[in-house]
């Protein structure tokens, strides 16, 4: 997905109006600031992420690190909401999830999900499932739990980033107490 310069190509008005200039004003500082440049029925984005690396890039062998990731990720789309962003359009993954190692930041550049099954529901737990794909340690049950409250529940995306956090502190409370 990523090119050495950072950017997608969409089919024009992929993204509406209302979207693009949230994403071009810098405004929101949870998703990676971006540029837009149409050409030929097509709009190419390019995404300004100095100082971040795609998540892809680094190895998640624990369930605590994957967890953090999994809180802010849920606490961004909590945000983007307020910036005109629909949180279910929002692609997670791997590629589109950036990290900041020395402050611990995260970001995410803005893929919009297109078509008509759009569904929050799914695209967590299919984020779920690739952050547990590198999991090295006896813990990835924690990860199991949310995606099973996810995939039974009636949830807000607040509630589940209160599980996560809940499950991260029982987590540090029990690798802490063994060691």
């Amino acid at each position: 997905m990523w090119e050495d310069e950072y950017k997608i190509t969409f089919q024009e008005n992929a993204i509406h109006d209302y979207e693009r200039i949230m994403l071009t004003s810098g405004e929101c500082d949870y998703l990676i600031p971006m540029v837009f440049i149409g050409e030929n029925g097509k709009e190419t984005a390019y995404y300004n992420c100095s100082g971040f690396a795609a998540l892809d890039t680094y190895s998640i062998e624990k369930t605590d690190d994957a967890l953090f990731v999994l809180e802010k990720v849920l606490l961004i789309l909590g945000h983007v909401a307020e910036y005109l962003i629909t949180p279910a359009k929002v692609t997670l993954s791997s590629k589109t999830i950036f990290y900041r190692q020395e402050s611990g930041e995260i970001k995410i550049a803005y893929v919009p999900i297109t078509g008509e099954n759009i569904s929050l529901r799914r695209n967590l737990l299919k984020f779920i499932s690739q952050l547990k794909t590198e999991i090295k340690d006896e813990h990835v049950g924690y990860l199991d739990q949310i995606a099973r409250s996810i995939h039974y529940g009636h949830y807000r995306i607040h509630d589940i980033v209160s599980q996560t956090g809940q499950l991260r502190r029982e987590l540090y409370s029990k690798t802490n107490a063994s060691s």
